[in-house]
Parts: C-alpha cells; sequence; structure tokens
C-alpha cells in the first residue's frame, strides 16, 4: 500500500510533467528520445534487453567502471538519462520501503528518486524505473521482498523483469562471470565488485545467490544486517538552495530560468516552477552562477 507522503509525490509528480510540457511547449528537446525509440516486450530477454540499452545509450561497462565512486555515478547517470529524454527528480520519501517511482509518458516521462536511501540504491532505482519507462509502464521501486507476491499477471512479470534488468544492465553477466573467477565470497570481495560497478552490495550478493555461490540465508543475513546501517544520518537540513537544486536538477532549473530571462514568465510563475516563495528566487539564481564558476 503507497504511504500518503507516497501518493503526495506522485500528484507532485503529475504536475511537474504539466510544468515540463509548458516549458518546453509541448515537445521535448533532445534528439535521441530512449522511450520514443526503444519499447520492450515482456518476453524479451533481459540480456538482450540490456545489450540494447547500452548501445543506444553509448556507455560500455567499461566506462562505467572508471567512475569515481557511486555518487559520482548517479550524477552521470542522470544527466544520461536526461540527455535521452527522462526528466529525474529526487526528492525525501520520508520512508526508505520505497526507493523511486516513475510516470509514463511519451513525451515526458519522469522519475522521481529517493533522496533519503544510500546512492547505490537510488542507482539501481533508475534503471528499475527506466525499465517501466521502456515497458511502457509506471512503476514503484520497493525494497519489500513480499511486494511482488501482491502483483498479479502482467504486473507481476513486469516488475520481476525490471528488477533484473537492473541487475543486469549495471552488472551485466558476461562481464561479472569473468570477474568472479577464483574470488573468495566473504565482505571484503562483496564490497570490492560492488566499487567496481558503482552499485550496491545487495546487487552483487544478489548475483552470487543467483550462481548458488551464497545461499539464501547468506543472502537474507547479510541484506538486514546491510540495511540497517544504510540509511543515511540526519543532514541538519542541509543548504535550503543545494538541496532544492539536487531535487529538481540543473537541466530543469535552467530550463526555468531561461524562460524567465526570455520574459516569457513572471517571476511569480517561476517560483512556481522552481517550487519555493518569490523571495527564493534569488537564492535558486546563485545556483546558475555557482555552476558558471565551477566550470
Amino acid at each position: 500500500m503507497l504511504t500518503p507522503r507516497l501518493r503526495f509525490l506522485v500528484r507532485q509528480a503529475k504536475l511537474q510533467q504539466l510544468n515540463l510540457a509548458e516549458l518546453y511547449d509541448n515537445i521535448n528537446p533532445v534528439e535521441h528520445h530512449i522511450v520514443r525509440d526503444l519499447n520492450f516486450k515482456s518476453n524479451i530477454s533481459v540480456v538482450e534487453m540490456a545489450i540494447n540499452v547500452r548501445k543506444y545509450i553509448n556507455i560500455d561497462i567499461a566506462t562505467q567502471c572508471r567512475w569515481k565512486d557511486v555518487g559520482d555515478a548517479f550524477k552521470k547517470w542522470r544527466t544520461i538519462l536526461e540527455e535521452h529524454g527522462i526528466f529525474v527528480f529526487k526528492e525525501a520519501f520520508k520512508n526508505n520501503t520505497f526507493s523511486g517511482f516513475c510516470l509514463y509518458d511519451k513525451q515526458f516521462p519522469v522519475i522521481y528518486v529517493n533522496n533519503s536511501v544510500a546512492d547505490s540504491r537510488q542507482i539501481f532505482t533508475l534503471f528499475h524505473e527506466l525499465a517501466h519507462l521502456l515497458f511502457g509502464t509506471g512503476g514503484v521501486d520497493t525494497r519489500l521482498e513480499d511486494y511482488i507476491k501482491f502483483l498479479q499477471g502482467d504486473d507481476k512479470t513486469i516488475e520481476i523483469l525490471c528488477n533484473r534488468f537492473g541487475g543486469e544492465f549495471l552488472v551485466p553477466d558476461s562481464d561479472f562471470n569473468q570477474r568472479i573467477v577464483g574470488i573468495s565470497i566473504n565482505d571484503e570481495s562483496i564490497q570490492d565488485l560492488a566499487n567496481q560497478y558503482c552499485v550496491s552490495r545487495e546487487v552483487i550478493l544478489r548475483k552470487l545467490l543467483e550462481r548458488n555461490a551464497v545461499n539464501q540465508q547468506y543472502y537474507n543475513t547479510k541484506v538486514g544486517q546491510w540495511a540497517k546501517v544504510a540509511e543515511k544520518s540526519g543532514e541538519g537540513g542541509g543548504n535550503y538552495y543545494l538541496t532544492k537544486g539536487v531535487y529538481l536538477g540543473e537541466r530543469y532549473i535552467e530550463k526555468a530560468f531561461s524562460k524567465y530571462y526570455q520574459k516569457s514568465i513572471s517571476i511569480e510563475q517561476l517560483a512556481e516552477y522552481l517550487s519555493v516563495k518569490v523571495k527564493n528566487v534569488g537564492g535558486m539564481e546563485s545556483l546558475l552562477f555557482h555552476k558558471g564558476a565551477e566550470s
């Protein structure tokens, strides 16, 4: 069952789709729109699906493994998805049971990611939700193991495929099988593999479970242990504007301000697009200059 907070965020996401349509005059601006160009049936092999998606976005596993860490990887994956027509927003779901969700739309598909969970989990959520969009559906990424049991028919099939796609895309079987030859399975080796792929230890452990390299009890025990320590501690609120910037994303903020600079919208409309009060627009604008100073 969806929490009241999650239902609120789904309504917010629908509003963001309307905002995007207004800001972009009902046309997604990207040249290569992955949801338009790729779509899959539920009988496809997840290996074939992952290969097709990697080919489309032109990011091979070697490039992925050269990224600095999971934080860097999330930023790069977010940028890549947005360059291919999907808008990614972040929010504090205030409940770590749900990691994210997506809303399908031919022009403006959106993914919402729970910023309260670990970066590595956020990365998996991106590709779980991407799979939903490529199947032409919306969906929710949850850590509840029993969630799938409540689904039936195509909904259940799609949910299983989305989980498998996330694991196969981020950690391709062909590459993984080579890396685990002769290794001892322990906390250190699991962490090392997770670092190599910039994914969570849970993704690696699931791969090992599928190969009978660990048993179900070991898997359940480890996942339970990690879940207890993986929740991010409170950050004291942090910087309000930087947090809003992370939640909305650079592309969205830049587009909103560009419409304002062109005098296409008023400052009141700009504030609505940014979900801030008019008095806070200047602080949001400082994010643009902050980015320029860094580049």
